[in-house]
């Protein structure tokens, strides 16, 4: 992958956003409705952690997001500014990460991005 691409070039940008006070049923309907398998959990637009509809799942429908969500420390975080490099990619295949929060230097979430991000991206480009 050529090294001089930037995530925020790659990332999507129109992403589902959730509360951390949301209750975890909630959660799931929204995830669904908008076809998504992974959130951002966000405050006053602060990463507070990620979830991803399998814990939610197995979670507790009656649990608040908080209580199911990975923390900020748990997660890798992307900044819109690095590089996507084959390191990256790789290590996302090999963990089978299906994607990770992108947040600009002021830890703000501006998009995620996901593998399938990724192929669109490398797909787009085949195309001319």
């Amino acid at each position: 992958m050529n090294s001089k691409i930037k995530i925020k070039d790659v990332m999507n940008n129109k992403f589902i956003k959730l509360a951390p006070e949301l209750v975890g049923g909630e959660a799931v309907q929204i995830l669904y409705k908008n076809r998504k398998a992974y959130a951002p959990v966000v405050e006053d637009e602060k990463l507070e952690g990620w979830v991803n509809a399998l814990d939610l799942l197995v979670g507790c429908k009656h649990s608040k997001v908080e209580d199911l969500m990975f923390f900020v420390d748990e997660i890798k975080i992307l900044n819109k500014e690095d590089e996507l490099t084959d390191d990256l990619i790789n290590e996302m295949i090999k963990n089978e990460d299906m994607a990770h929060p992108v947040t600009n230097n002021n830890n703000e979430v501006v998009g995620t991005l996901s593998i399938f991000d990724i192929l669109k991206y490398i797909h787009n480009i085949n195309r001319g």
